[in-house]
């Protein structure tokens, strides 16, 4: 199995375990950008199953599921993705909260509870791009 053949250089926290999820999400990354969604998929799980604190998996998964008009699922993966991911500050994952923010408003639901918690989020991490970002998709979405 793929995932056991990476299972040493995703061991422990160092150069190249970050190296090797970089290349993961790249491929994943790639095959979205070809329209490749359903392939994608596999390769942002594989990213999620070896490590399940990367934001990218989370957000990739759903944006897949999204392309698939699976809007219900993403809006979960995202949901999952803002409780357990990480940005890359350590805190956690704006970029998700938002991403689920994004994605029940284009269904019509109220999503003014996950783009306060993005902004709040935001503002714990002290980080002012992900601050920016956070009051850029509030001024967009409401």
């Amino acid at each position: 199995m793929i995932t056991e053949n990476l299972a040493p250089a995703l061991a422990v926290r160092s150069p190249a375990r970050q190296s090797t999820l970089d290349a993961i999400y790249a491929a994943a990354h790639l095959l979205l950008e070809n329209e490749r969604s359903a392939e994608a998929a596999h390769v942002f799980r594989l990213l999620l199953r070896v490590a399940p604190r990367d934001e990218r998996g989370w957000l990739g998964l759903g944006l897949c599921h999204e392309r698939a008009t699976q809007v219900r699922v993403a809006i979960e993966l995202y949901g999952a993705g803002s409780v357990v991911a990480l940005s890359r500050g350590g805190g956690k994952s704006v970029r998700c909260f938002l991403a689920r923010a994004r994605v029940l408003a284009d269904l019509g639901l109220d999503f003014d509870g996950a783009l306060q918690a993005a902004e709040h989020a935001a503002r714990e991490q002290c980080d002012d791009d992900l601050i920016a970002l956070a009051a850029f998709e509030r001024s967009r979405l409401s």
